[in-house]
């Protein structure tokens, strides 16, 4: 009941953008947007499956829709059906499903491609729907999709599970050799008495 008053007493102090989070929106109230210009619904990948979408009633309010946690199983999925939604609720069927403004992303990486894309695209929709245009972004307008970066590739994820069953390996082989060299020289032995 305060978001009203608190975004109000913002622009009376003369502040050009003002940012309101409100967690839990989604399936039920969605009356953050009557104090908006601008709102961006933010969801996972894990949203269960595509009929649940209909029941999200952010996707007919959003102007934008991110999907974190991009580098979770399903994400391009998720992101297929969060826009083919999106374009059935805001009823664009003249416009391809692809240039819906559904974003893949991932927070948690810095200087994430799929990120930029969205501020890139979330500062153009503000400076079209308020005219704000001093707050236009000079960030460059790619079309980059999110994608994990590891610091350690997949394929060598279990490096060190590696590095311990090859030291295991070898001191197998080693016990083995000890072996064969102990009876090789029993053999020795037995052939000089």
């Amino acid at each position: 009941p305060y978001i009203g008053e608190a975004i109000e007493l913002c622009k009376q102090a003369g502040y050009d953008l003002v940012i309101a989070e409100s967690s839990g929106v989604g399936q039920a109230d969605a009356s953050i947007v009557d104090y908006c210009d601008v709102a961006m619904y933010a969801m996972t990948p894990e949203f269960g499956a595509a009929t649940q979408l209909e029941k999200i009633d952010m996707l007919d309010y959003a102007h934008l829709v991110a999907i974190n946690k991009f580098d979770k199983k399903g994400a391009q999925d998720a992101l297929r059906d969060v826009k083919k939604q999106y374009q059935r609720n805001h009823m664009l069927f003249d416009q391809k499903v692809d240039e819906m403004p559904v974003y893949g992303t991932i927070a948690s990486q810095f200087n994430d491609p799929g990120t930029n894309v969205l501020y890139r695209r979330m500062m153009d929709k503000v400076v079209e729907l308020t005219g704000a245009e001093h707050l236009r972004s000079s960030f460059p307008d790619e079309d980059a999709q999110s994608e994990k970066i590891y610091i350690i590739p997949p394929e060598r994820v279990r490096y060190l599970s590696e590095i311990t069953e090859e030291s295991h390996r070898y001191k197998k082989f080693v016990r083995e050799q000890k072996e064969v060299a102990s009876q090789l020289y029993q053999l020795h032995g037995t052939i000089q008495i």
